[in-house]
């Protein structure tokens, strides 16, 4: 009922972050290293915006992906002119270098917030790997031609791919989830583009959640954020190693890391904290059931009432506002264009089992090690789409509204309780942090900075003045953010 919408892996192992002295100036994949949106070294700046701290701002073609560095390489893919393309600018001045298209027969539907071009690119520091829904794997090296091409038919979802590929030991890894006994989590050569393993997850559905690789223990595991649940896959295998239940039905969110745990998060049904009221049969029943039979078919539903799901965010923001129409079609389990009452109750205990939450996982399981290996679990400030933020202790997470809520790892007390960043609005990107700040992009085009601290302290409130829906990064002290027409360079 909700939408949507590496051999470099940081600190986590060992390798440098982007910004450092010890190695290239890198933000090689969505969030940067191993997808945990921090880049401790670098110093962005806190104030910016269109006339200030601005190096240099480009026109884009449109496109959710978001933008990655290396060295004085930037990539980004678009949608122009429905022909889906790869772009690689110089990171000092924006300038083009090269701009490649990728054919296909068809575009892929996607959901009208979404996009052809939604999964962010990744790169190894000698290619650059694309990947589109409506065409596969694509890779270039840093002078654009293309080195190997691999076709896959986009896997069936409601809303259209939003994975993005990432780079470890020498292997592409894509998860290809979808409402289908086809899905799967794939990794090629990133040299060759030869499959090098495939790992089926035949009752695995829908999730456009991004892997990351835990290493611990003296192994390597590739994580994902799947349906109902987190699974751990052999990094050398593929092979199912563990999984942990309690996320819902169709994740969106990428796992984070941080003091030898795993977080991850998920959304569908609200929470006991924050629930979304869902009317009752019996009043439906006497409200819309003109034919007195004890059920509700879909005519007998007006279209324009429903539920205002996020109440911190407008009905007519994009998915936030269910019709009835819909929930008696998500009830409707035969399909027959009929609601029962026997069906309505089964899906109310379908949605008390997907309801928001954050869990936090042990390392070192086997098979399902839910009762186990699960440490602790809460429902309190949960978003939709931005991935939680490990950052100097602490786990954040950015919800619709402005608010922010954050967590203490060891034990999931809360710290700060979904208290107000002052910039009401969606929010799509995910947080990403530098030299103790925390920089949220909400869907309105305004960047809040805020201290990393266990009281919540705004620095800054930075208007661009367009729609952000694409993780911003951090390299080499700069920061760089796409919105709605631009991508944008802010540095000193």
């Amino acid at each position: 009922m909700r939408y949507l919408a590496a051999v470099l892996l940081g600190g986590v192992l060992g390798a440098p972050l982007a910004g450092s002295q010890s190695g290239p100036v890198q933000w090689p994949r969505f969030r940067g290293p191993n997808g945990s949106g921090v880049a401790d070294a670098d110093k962005p700046p806190i104030s910016f915006g269109p006339s200030s701290k601005l190096l240099w701002k480009i026109p884009v073609a449109p496109g959710l992906s978001s933008p990655i560095v290396w060295d004085d390489h930037l990539f980004l893919t678009a949608v122009e002119d429905d022909a889906l393309v790869v772009l690689a600018l110089r990171r000092r001045d924006g300038e083009l270098l090269w701009r490649r298209t990728v054919e296909v027969d068809a575009i892929e539907k996607v959901h009208r917030f979404s996009s052809p071009a939604a999964s962010t690119a990744a790169t190894d520091g000698q290619r650059v790997y694309a990947y589109f829904g409506s065409f596969g794997l694509v890779a270039y090296n840093f002078d654009g031609e293309e080195v190997w091409r691999k076709p896959l038919a986009p896997p069936p979802t409601q809303y259209g791919s939003a994975t993005s590929p990432i780079v470890f030991d020498g292997k592409v890894i894509l998860q290809r989830d979808g409402n289908s006994a086809e899905s799967e989590l794939l990794a090629f050569d990133a040299r060759t583009g030869a499959v090098a393993w495939r790992s089926a997850r035949p009752m695995l559905r829908e999730s456009w959640s991004t892997p990351i690789a835990w290493r611990h223990d003296g192994q390597d595991e590739i994580i994902t954020s799947a349906s109902n649940r987190v699974v751990a896959s052999s990094a050398t295998t593929g092979e199912e190693r563990w999984w942990v239940a309690g996320l819902t039905a169709a994740p969106i969110t990428v796992p984070v890391i941080g003091d030898g745990l795993l977080y991850a998060s998920s959304v569908f049904a609200g929470s006991p904290s924050d629930p979304i009221k869902v009317p009752s049969w019996d009043g439906l029943i006497a409200k819309y059931d003109t034919d007195k039979d004890a059920s509700l078919a879909i005519s007998e539903v007006p279209e324009d009432e429903g539920v205002h799901m996020r109440k911190e965010v407008p009905k007519e923001a994009p998915g936030n506002f269910l019709t009835l129409q819909t929930i008696v079609k998500f009830a409707d389990g035969d399909g027959d264009g009929v609601a029962t009452q026997e069906e309505w109750n089964t899906m109310l205990t379908f949605l008390k089992d997907n309801e928001d939450n954050v869990m936090a996982i042990r390392p070192g399981g086997s098979g399902d090690s839910t009762k186990t290996h699960l440490a602790w679990t809460a429902s309190r400030g949960i978003p939709e789409m931005p991935s939680p933020l490990f950052y100097r202790g602490r786990l954040y997470l950015i919800r619709d509204g402005g608010f922010v809520t954050s967590y203490a790892p060891a034990t999931g007390a809360i710290v700060i309780g979904k208290q107000r960043l002052g910039a009401f609005g969606q929010y799509v990107a995910s947080p990403v942090a530098a030299d103790g700040r925390i920089y949220a992009a909400n869907h309105n085009g305004i960047v809040v900075v805020f201290r990393a601290s266990d009281t919540l302290e705004v620095l800054a409130r930075n208007d661009l003045g367009e729609s952000i829906a694409a993780t911003p990064a951090i390299a080499d002290d700069k920061l760089y953010i796409r919105t709605a027409g631009h991508l944008w360079a802010f540095g000193e």
